[in-house]
């Protein structure tokens, strides 16, 4: 099972953008996370063709997907 944290942003064109970010420390609050999504929409760090992706924030949540292979046909290397 793999565990990302999604953080969600509206954009300087009032779009929504999610920033997701793989191997997220576990048990973070709300707290902490808004904290972390101001710094971010404070910075102004990102631009595209003039727009903010992140100019505020909107939502955060972890998402956790499981995986279940059915079959695999790929080789190894040492094969």
């Amino acid at each position: 099972m793999s565990k990302v944290l999604k953080l969600g942003f509206i954009n300087s064109e009032n779009k929504n953008t999610t920033l997701s970010v793989p191997n997220a420390k576990d048990g973070l609050d709300e707290a902490v996370v808004r904290q972390a999504m101001k710094n971010i929409t404070d910075a102004h760090a990102f631009n595209k063709d003039g727009v903010d992706p992140y100019h505020s924030a909107r939502m955060a949540k972890y998402v956790e997907t499981t995986t279940t292979t059915l079959f695999n046909d790929t080789k190894s290397n040492k094969d």
